[in-house]
């Protein structure tokens, strides 16, 4: 108690001291609200991933060579083996204690090829053809065709006007004289007659000339749609409808449909009044004007998708909207003449008469994409749109995992190219009718090796090569079906109050105990690239606990070795009077350690403090693409007990540390030799 009372002494007598306890204060404040915000940040990336298909755990084949990612980065889809009997896999992990859902999942890229805007309304005269022949069938195809030509005369139009640098090859002089042929009278003429061999040269020799079209890449999601938007609680319809138990379907992530479907002068008007919203302005952001001159320039294209009904529409549209009539091109290129006077008003105007006379969209729930994965050798699976999601809470059309779309199993295992066990049968049994069977062979997961899988009509084998043949997909399936097939991973709930380290070891046991080839990945894991950006803040942080400590010690060493340098008298008296070298040490580390404790603990007071000032009902996140990473458009700090217990006792460390050179060299002095300099 005496050595307690010395020390109170020694510091109050001494405010050159109180200099320690600032600096273990100054590094408490700042220290305290970063550990909060750092702790908040990592807790809403968990909760983005766990609640938008992640879950808390993955569970995958343990033979696979890579481990589940919920985003496809750079190296694309991780290498996983499947789970052949996945139904039984599924009941086995049900019976885990804590586990509340297991929705089964695979990752997927997809590909979609847009054609130009010929190929558009190409197709749209092919659908009217195939139609029963009626009058309105017949009139629906007069104004097609009419469309067509006058559009195929603006390519012409264009070609004449246009420089090419490829005008010298022979292929292109061959589409110039096919289309100059086409234009003609007695092309249409012909047409009449035999429209099928006209829009064959149509698309073969002229449609290249509108442009190339080009392929999208669409991330996707296979599972069981209706459990999935039941398990994970941020699932958002936004359009269409969910599709029916038992039906092949597509869900559009919303992202996905306004990037790559949308209209993109439309889109690029919603990018504008998105960065002018921030607080950006056109006068001062060249690229924002970027985008402004991007929209004038496509309106050729523009004009090339709208038929003569449409552009009628339009121009009457524009010319209310400008007060004056005028050639379509002309308004419309006046119309997206913008600066930051006009913007608000003429986005509004866009929204509320032009866009209803537009072709907003490329495709509408209820119609049919033909999608194929590029990284497996399958074929085209066309597939219907019902409709557009996102998750709710984690950004907008800016956001990366709101690009992602959903497709049920069967069709995510036919673009995977990957048979059921009743085709790899059927497969087998061929095999033995032919012959081709080898009876010493050894037993494998894969005893037919790499299948060729096709879309085609039955026809008699020939010899050659295996050829598994499928027919079409139908537009439905039957739960057998869909439980026939493997599946590459699966999504694990757990129940609320569970602990994933508990459950994984029960997992674990139970694949021990029932020879299931079974293994876990948590979230974190499974969030690939995503929990990398949030294990890097909080690598950065250290750094700067690291700094600001370093900076302390440094400091605080300095101070305190100079106040042992003042007081080796004082010292020199202590130990004259019956003080030990011990005690003497104790106290002059109590001194370091009681400066650091009141002084980071104030900090750590004062740091709480100025979170809480400063956040008040959270911090708004209007960066779309960063509302993922912290959980939402507004992020709650939490400060937690044991954020400013853990920076207290940091600091009390670090000052404990630079206390000690101090403590022992005073500590060291002779009471003679003390008392000697005190005389002097």
């Amino acid at each position: 108690m005496t050595l307690v009372r010395l020390t109170l002494q020694s510091v109050l007598a001494r405010p050159r001291s109180w200099v320690v306890g600032l600096l273990a204060a100054g590094a408490a404040v700042l220290l305290t609200p970063g550990l909060a915000l750092v702790e908040s940040i990592s807790e809403g990336t968990r909760r983005s991933l766990i609640e938008s298909g992640t879950g808390d755990l993955q569970v995958y084949h343990s033979g696979s060579t890579g481990v589940p990612l919920m985003l496809v980065g750079p190296s694309g889809e991780a290498e996983l083996t499947a789970l052949e009997d996945y139904p039984a896999a599924e009941a086995a992990l049900r019976s885990v204690e804590g586990i509340q859902e297991v929705v089964p999942l695979e990752v997927g890229m997809g590909a979609v090829f847009r054609g130009n805007y010929l190929d558009e309304k190409l197709a749209a005269v092919r659908a009217v053809l195939r139609e029963p022949s009626s009058e309105a069938r017949d009139a629906r195809l007069a104004l097609r065709v009419a469309d067509l030509r006058r559009t195929l005369e603006r390519v012409a139009r264009d070609e004449g006007n246009r420089e090419q640098a490829f005008a010298a090859e022979a292929a292109y002089k061959e589409d110039r004289e096919a289309l100059e042929r086409i234009v003609s009278a007695d092309f249409w003429e012909r047409f009449a007659a035999e429209p099928l061999p006209a829009l064959e040269l149509i698309e073969n020799r002229v449609a290249r000339l509108a442009g190339e079209g080009e392929s999208v890449s669409l991330d996707y999601l296979g599972t069981d749609l209706t459990r999935f938007a039941g398990a994970f609680p941020r699932f958002e319809l936004l359009s269409g409808q969910m599709p029916p138990p038992g039906s092949r379907g597509l869900l559009l992530g919303h992202a996905a449909y306004e990037q790559f479907f949308k209209l993109p002068i439309a889109f690029r008007l919603d990018e504008l009044h998105r960065a002018l919203e921030r607080g950006a302005r056109l006068a001062d952001d060249e690229g924002l004007r970027t985008q402004v001159e991007r929209n004038q320039a496509e309106l050729p294209d523009l004009l090339s998708r709208l038929d003569a009904e449409r552009g009628a529409a339009l121009q009457s549209a524009l010319a209310r909207a400008l007060g004056h009539p005028g050639e379509l091109e002309a308004l419309l290129k006046e119309f997206l003449t913008l600066d930051d006077g006009n913007f608000d008003a003429r986005y509004k105007l866009f929204y509320a008469e032009l866009a209803p006379h537009l072709p907003l969209y490329r495709i509408q729930p209820g119609e049919t994409l033909s999608l194929r994965n590029p990284m497996k050798l399958g074929s085209n699976v066309p597939v219907k749109v019902w409709g557009t999601f996102r998750f709710r809470g984690l950004g907008g059309d800016s956001s990366r995992v709101n690009t992602t779309s959903l497709v049920d199993l069967v069709t995510s295992r036919q673009l995977a190219n990957r048979p059921t066990r009743a085709e790899l049968a059927e497969a087998r049994r061929l095999i033995d009718e032919l012959g081709m069977g080898d009876a010493g062979a050894p037993a494998t997961d894969e005893p037919l090796g790499t299948l060729t899988i096709v879309d085609a009509e039955p026809v008699k084998a020939s010899g050659g090569e295996l050829v598994v043949e499928r027919e079409v997909l139908a537009d439905t399936f039957t739960d057998e079906e869909m439980k026939d097939g493997s599946v590459l991973q699966a999504a694990i709930v757990l129940k609320p109050g569970a602990v994933p380290e508990e459950v994984t070891a029960r997992i674990q046991q139970l694949a021990g105990e029932k020879k299931l080839p079974l293994a876990t990945v948590s979230w974190q894991e499974a969030g690939g690239f995503v929990s990398g950006v949030v294990g890097m803040g909080q690598v950065l942080l250290f750094l700067l606990a690291l700094m600001l400590g370093g900076f302390v010690l440094l400091l605080s060493t300095g101070t305190l070795l100079l106040l042992a340098k003042e007081r080796v008298g004082e010292v020199g008296t202590l130990r004259a009077i019956g003080m030990h070298r011990r005690d003497v040490f104790f106290s002059l580390l109590l001194e370091g350690l009681l400066l650091g404790g009141v002084g980071s603990l104030l900090g750590a007071m004062a740091g709480a403090a100025l979170l809480s000032a400063a956040v008040g009902q959270g911090i708004s996140v209007s960066d779309e693409s960063l509302q993922f990473f912290l959980g939402g458009p507004v992020l709650y700090p939490q400060l937690k007990a044991w954020h400013g217990g853990l920076v207290v006792v940091g600091m009390m460390w670090v000052v404990a540390w630079a206390s000690l050179v101090p403590a022992w060299r005073g500590s060291a002095v002779e009471p003679v030799v003390a008392m000697s300099r005190r005389g002097d």
